[in-house]
């Protein structure tokens, strides 16, 4: 049950919904059903974990699940009949915290590094670009990942002098896989006029060499903010964005929270009939602006976009960094690499004016999205909600905190208090092989055992919605989170060099498996509990009659394959609205 509703209120609920329901039905019977889902294992996540054989679909509305009998008396000359065979249906997946259209616009247009491995790779990766594209007058990539370094290339990124080797007489400005940091040449600090001696706006990084005091070759968090990004043209970011969609529909997904939403897009593609699933967007708030201002231009934008398909009434806002870059803040600082003046990290608000603008954000109806990795971070926005809820009183808030990479014990009770859903990204719930030994055990000592908390928020009865940060998750498919948040293992050994067979590798990667979730929670929380967060559980997110039909077809059963086996599960089909959008044998879905 969502802590948003009371007993008398789910009560109220359950009965207008019956009634609802069996008038729909009853009026579905007088016409064929479009589409019967039969002899499978459907799993509707509804409040009782309700598994069935098959579903009749007419209109877009689901209108019977039960038997196969029972969804048989539906069927007319022009029902088509989708023949699960003993495979699993599901309700169709929400990724509630992903970047649109991610890794798309880098593999159509920039250097693309999301996939490289290792520093011999990724050199190559740039080079061979520059070369290829001798037209360009300044290079712009994605994707790099610190697991290509060691040393001090490791606590600080990448020296400019690697770029200058390669390109000295044009600017190269490549973004950390992380999105919070980037790597330049000489030449694009020079094009930006950034010195040793330039100051980043409060929270930013601008890393100098110890010894000579000159450039090492990376920003940091809002030091980014002084450098100047490529622009990409409206049909370039609808390209991008189509080629998002085919993916994600691939992986199940019918809705998604995006960050940072290019709605003018997602608005054209509703506008043409190319938008194939639920879009809830958010904006970025940045605390430097004037907070008036940007709730303005908010309410303009949820005018302008929202309807149909899409929604734009969530505010994003940071307020740490990363753990990787010493940027996330801490109860406790960390033993090396830490910034701040205290080693902690840093906190990117006022907490004033933190506050102030959760009130404003609860009186205008505004969802706020607020990513929190450290433990201090996510007591600060805590306090902050607590303080904004006693002020603007009555109202349902989803408000949504996400990442919460380190959370204090006695945090999670109160997020179930406050009503506040807790997003993760499972997909990084493991040991990660270099990451975890270079980078996070020598920051964080005792506390890099103690990460990425899943069960803990089940256990405190909070909601909790699952997502993947896509293209930080560079490949974003819920049955690997799945896998990993029922295991807490090592996903993908091959990807890093690690043999299947390798009979140390569950305890040698595993992590903190006392935050291991069932296989039931972790489906909801990619399906009821992400509609939920984004206001659309009455709409979509479980398979019952009168909501739309969204459906996963997959290729065996979630609740009989072996745990570590998960994520060879595959998407068959998906089904949006009682249409098949994704088709794993037709290539033209």
């Amino acid at each position: 049950m969502h802590p948003a509703w009371t007993l008398a209120a789910m009560a109220i609920k359950i009965i207008f919904f019956l009634f609802a329901s069996i008038g729909r039905a009853e009026a579905a019977r007088n016409h064929d059903a479009d589409m019967i889902l039969k002899n499978g294992v459907i799993y509707t996540a509804d409040q009782f974990d309700t598994i069935v054989e098959a579903a009749a679909v007419c209109e877009g509305k689901i209108i019977y699940t039960g038997n196969n009998e029972g969804a048989m008396k539906y069927a007319g000359p022009g029902t088509a009949i989708i023949e699960l065979n003993g495979n699993m249906a599901v309700p169709g997946f929400w990724d509630t915290h992903v970047h649109a259209p991610g890794a798309k616009l880098a593999e159509l247009y920039q250097i693309n590094l999301y996939k490289s491995k290792n520093l011999e790779d990724t050199l190559k990766i740039i080079r061979q670009y520059i070369e290829s594209n001798p037209e360009k007058d300044r290079y712009f990539g994605e994707g790099l990942s610190l697991d290509s370094f060691s040393n001090d290339e490791i606590m600080r990124g990448p020296r400019k002098e690697r770029l200058d080797e390669i390109c000295k007489t044009k600017p190269v400005i490549i973004t950390f896989n992380d999105l919070h940091g980037c790597w330049m040449n000489s030449k694009a600090f020079e094009a930006h006029k950034i010195t040793s001696r330039t100051q980043p706006l409060s929270g930013g990084v601008i890393e100098i060499d110890p010894v000579t005091g000159q450039l090492w070759g990376t920003l940091k968090e809002r030091a980014m903010e002084l450098v100047k990004f490529e622009e990409f043209t409206d049909e370039q970011k609808i390209s991008a964005i189509k080629e998002f969609q085919k993916m994600m529909l691939g992986y199940g997904y019918v809705g998604i929270l995006a960050i940072n939403a290019p709605f003018d897009c997602f608005s054209r593609m509703r506008d043409r009939g190319e938008l194939k699933m639920y879009v809830s967007g958010s904006t970025v708030f940045n605390p430097e602006k004037n907070i008036s201002d940007q709730f303005d231009e908010l309410k303009k934008i949820r005018e302008k976009y929202s309807g149909g398909l899409i929604k734009a009434d969530t505010i994003k806002i940071f307020v740490d960094g990363v753990v990787e870059h010493g940027t996330a803040y801490l109860k406790a600082p960390y033993l090396e690499g830490g910034k701040g003046p205290d080693k902690r990290g840093i906190f990117l608000w006022d907490m004033d004016l933190l506050i102030k603008t959760f009130i404003r954000a609860g009186e205008e109806g505004f969802q706020l999205h607020v990513h929190s990795i450290g433990d201090a971070a996510t007591k600060n926005v805590l306090d902050a909600l607590e303080k904004a809820k006693a002020r603007t009183g009555g109202g349902e808030r989803r408000h949504t905190i996400t990442h919460l990479q380190l959370v204090s014990n006695d945090d999670y009770a109160r997020f179930k208090r406050l009503g506040v859903i807790a997003n993760v990204q499972p997909y990084w719930a493991f040991k990660m092989p270099f990451i975890w030994e270079s980078i996070e055990l020598p920051k964080l000592g005792e506390r890099a055992n103690n990460q990425q908390p899943i069960g803990s928020f089940f256990n405190a009865g909070v909601t909790l919605a699952a997502s993947s940060d896509y293209p930080i998750t560079i490949e974003p498919d819920p049955m690997r989170a799945i896998k990993i948040g029922v295991t807490r293992d090592i996903d993908n050994p091959e990807y890093y060099g690690i043999s299947k067979n390798e009979k140390i590798r569950a305890e040698k990667y595993s992590l903190d498996k006392k935050e291991r979730a069932s296989v039931a929670q972790m489906i909801k929380a990619f399906t009821i509990n992400g509609a939920y967060s984004t206001f659309k559980e009455n709409v979509t997110g479980s398979l019952e009659i009168g909501k739309d039909a969204d459906f996963v077809i997959l290729n065996n059963d979630l609740f009989k394959i072996e745990p570590a086996l998960i994520d060879t599960l595959k998407v068959q089909k998906t089904i949006f609205k009682g249409k098949i959008v994704y088709d794993s044998r037709d290539d033209s879905k």
